[in-house]
């Protein structure tokens, strides 16, 4: 008896169909064994390509979703209340060093205790089950077939088989007519035999992966299936090597087709006013409905709960087939908002991942917002594009987005991300000084647009030589109610350039910025020429800032007032005093809608909107300007970080498989 596999090779291979590739059968011992096909386009190249098939095609999961959340609302309000309670107790521990052992047990215990519910989310998906719901998801699966063997004898019989470690991560299914099982889908098991007469007609199969690839070093996405044929007391083998499909972030440059955004709250008179202007700048961009509310329980930052992405395999014309993935922000104070990727987005062809994560007692949870994670687009040697994020530095071992979360980005094999330096930002995110947008012309058909401090200082100092500098630096300003007209600050252009803490927060923010251009220039090939610079000014007088300064208000003259006088006037970390134009909306057509600035009025012009549309002119882009000055700017954000995108992942960069 000889068992030997064989791994299709391109080598011999013949067309059996415009749609697939075929191994001829071979023959091992005078034993004829029948080949494996794989039903795929040609440039798919050797192994089968797979999908994990966790979206919901028959919907079945949003309604578990909604009560499983519901549930969760009163058992996570009884944890929290625990656990600060112990908080309160290690806080008064006379043992500090085995306060913080128990402090750090504490946190890890009870973000895993309330994540419970993002696991159970996640657990509810078409691979859940081993029925094929429907046309939809059968569309899902890949599909190959065993080779017909015509003069397969009486005694003849097959196995299909996969490595056992992987039995958990993909499963196998054989379609037999006249079945009972749905759209004569069965499951193969251990117990599965394709029958003499099977072989001789030739049996279709199909697998799906059960679960996203995670972790390289657990899982790569790579397995195999077997077909073994035993006759007349001899055995002989095939093997089709199997390739999970990655998960590849969305590029910005692709078209818009949907605008998300969170909910208005009752009587949010400044949101509503918002989303007006901003829903009155989608049509002109492309984008014919208005933006999307999503129930996010009262979290403003749409752009923080999720990051999209998609997976995708050769469709039978050949064009991408996939699905969208929605993979959730592992920041714990995103927890709740992020669920509605499960409960409104998740269903037909789009699915949501719960990247499981167990904090460190000192993180700093901001960089784990997803407005701190974006994709540059493709380039020379980077055929995906990369994905950037923002940590404490560029050291190996700094302060960052959670380690598994980059395990996961990394683990796709596609778009290795790079941690560029945020943390001269008080929030951290990239978002608030990098932005891509689509520019066919250009030497890599897109641009970026960067944040230049440099140039907004020297607006201001134009300004002031023109004579206005007596002027506000935020003119035009609206009427403004309490308390927002104590966090605008209504200083002249001259107070603000005198402002030595102004001056070098903006001064610290270039060179930092400057330092992050260098490592995209070092690792994506960025040059200068690829590169819009548009005047940004940015302010360390943050929420923080204005806490701090309440709380010196209420300390009496002594030490410990000094010493926070002195801890206010050294701070640097930025957020935007102008509304920031790189966190923007990137529309379709070359319009771009960005923050309404509020510089200063020179001839009844605002030099910074003069100065931003004709930086994008350049680059043949349009702006509309939308006013978030109350909602979201004065809350840290601005547009892009109150919105987020479904775009049309299924284009030409969609297939991967091309460039592996």
């Amino acid at each position: 008896m000889k068992n030997r596999t064989r791994r299709i090779a391109l080598a011999g291979v013949v067309s059996v169909s415009v749609l697939g590739l075929a191994l001829p059968a071979p023959a091992v011992g005078g034993f004829p064994v029948a080949g494996l096909v794989a039903r795929q386009p040609v440039d798919a190249g050797l192994d089968l390509l797979f999908l994990a098939n966790i979206d919901d095609d028959a919907g079945r999961c949003r309604e578990q979703a909604l009560t499983l959340v519901d549930q969760a609302e009163d058992r996570e309000d009884a944890n929290d209340d625990a656990f600060y309670k112990k908080r309160a107790e290690l806080e008064a521990e006379p043992d500090q060093e085995k306060a913080k052992a128990e402090w750090a047990a504490l946190v890890r215990s009870h973000r895993w205790e309330q994540n419970k519910t993002d696991r159970d989310l996640a657990e509810c998906n078409d691979a859940a089950d081993d029925i094929v719901d429907g046309a939809a998801d059968e569309a899902d699966l890949a599909r190959f077939r065993v080779r017909p063997w015509a003069g397969a004898p009486d005694s003849a019989t097959g196995r299909i088989t996969v490595p056992a470690q992987d039995a958990g991560r993909i499963r196998l299914f054989v379609h037999r007519r006249g079945g009972s099982a749905p759209r004569g889908w069965e499951v193969v098991g251990p117990q599965t035999v394709l029958t003499a007469q099977e072989l001789r007609h030739g049996v279709e199969l199909a697998v799906e992966g059960r679960e996203v690839v995670k972790d390289a070093a657990v899982w790569n996405g790579r397995t195999s299936v077997t077909l073994t044929v035993t006759a007349d007391g001899r055995s002989d083998s095939a093997r089709l090597g199997l390739r999970q499909a990655p998960v590849l972030m969305q590029l910005n440059t692709a078209p818009v087709q949907e605008v998300l955004r969170a909910a208005t709250g009752e009587d949010d008179t400044y949101t509503e006013a918002f989303v007006k202007e901003l829903d009155a700048a989608l049509p002109a961009g492309g984008v014919h409905s208005p933006s999307r509310a999503l129930d996010t329980k009262g979290d403003t930052w749409a752009q923080d709960i999720f990051e999209p992405a998609y997976s995708a395999v050769p469709g039978p014309d050949g064009r991408p087939h996939g699905m969208r993935i929605l993979i959730t922000s592992v920041n714990d104070d995103r927890r709740v908002a992020a669920r509605t990727a499960f409960t409104e987005l998740a269903g037909p062809d789009v699915a949501a991942v719960h990247i499981t994560h167990v904090p460190d007692v000192n993180e700093r949870s901001s960089y784990d917002s997803m407005g701190n994670l974006e994709t540059v687009p493709p380039a020379p040697g980077m055929p995906h594009g990369r994905v950037i994020t923002g940590g404490a530095g560029f050291t190996s071992g700094s302060a960052g987005p959670a380690a598994e979360m980059l395990t996961f980005l990394r683990a796709q094999g596609m778009q290795d991300p790079i941690v560029l330096d945020t943390s001269w930002l008080t929030v951290g995110h990239v978002d608030e000084f990098v932005q891509f947008l689509p520019a066919p012309r250009s030497r890599l058909g897109w641009r970026a647009v960067v944040a230049d401090p440099h140039a907004g200082l020297a607006l201001l100092r134009d300004v002031q030589k023109k004579g206005h500098g007596g002027d506000l630096l935020h003119g035009g300003l609206p009427a403004l109610e309490w308390p927002y007209d104590g966090r605008i600050d209504q200083r002249t252009v001259d107070a603000f350039l005198a402002d030595g803490q102004f001056t070098g927060t903006n001064e610290r923010a270039a060179e930092r910025i400057d330092a992050n251009l260098a490592v995209l220039r070092s690792k994506t090939g960025l040059a200068d020429t690829d590169i819009v610079r548009v005047p940004a000014l940015y302010t360390a007088r943050s929420m923080d800032h204005a806490l701090l300064e309440s709380e010196i208000r209420g300390l009496d003259d002594g030490p410990e007032k000094a010493a926070k006088e002195q801890q206010l006037a050294s701070m640097r970390d930025a957020v935007a005093e102008i509304p920031g134009t790189v966190n923007g909306l990137v529309l379709n057509g070359g319009r771009y809608v960005a923050p309404k600035p509020y510089g200063p009025l020179v001839d009844g012009k605002d030099v910074f909107a003069e100065a931003i549309t004709a930086a994008f002119r350049g680059t043949g882009y349009r702006v509309t300007y939308v006013d978030d000055l109350i909602s979201p700017h004065i809350s840290e954000g601005e547009i892009h970080c109150a919105t987020n995108t479904l775009r049309d992942v299924f284009g030409a960069p969609a297939r991967w498989w091309r460039e592996r």
